[in-house]
């Protein structure tokens, strides 16, 4: 999730759960890379839920994509032949992301 990466005002323990899960998904990635194991985080982007239209509620969920369209750009990454670990699966740009620590 993005918040993990851009600071919003009242949504720091949400975001901080987010930072700590995509850096424990990497250190597992990391322990299991000898592995057939893979581990990668989703960003699915804005998507039409319930807990999007309490925190926006002037936002019209209907130009968001719904849980389901999101499952199925995303189904692929529990194929056994998926080579990817220890990135970020960006689920609006389709593609893996690589990590990049601050300069």
């Amino acid at each position: 999730s993005s918040v993990a990466h851009i600071a919003r005002a009242f949504w720091g323990p949400y975001a901080a759960s987010k930072a700590a899960l995509e850096i424990i998904a990497r250190c597992w990635a990391e322990e299991l890379k000898q592995t057939p194991i893979k581990i990668n985080c989703v960003d699915p982007g804005a998507t039409r839920t319930a807990m999007r239209a309490q925190a926006m509620p002037g936002e019209d969920p209907q130009t968001l994509p719904s849980p389901q369209e999101v499952a199925a750009k995303i189904a692929h990454l529990s194929s056994p032949d998926l080579k990817e670990t220890g990135k970020l699966f960006n689920v609006r740009k389709n593609r893996f992301m690589d990590y990049h620590a601050p300069d």
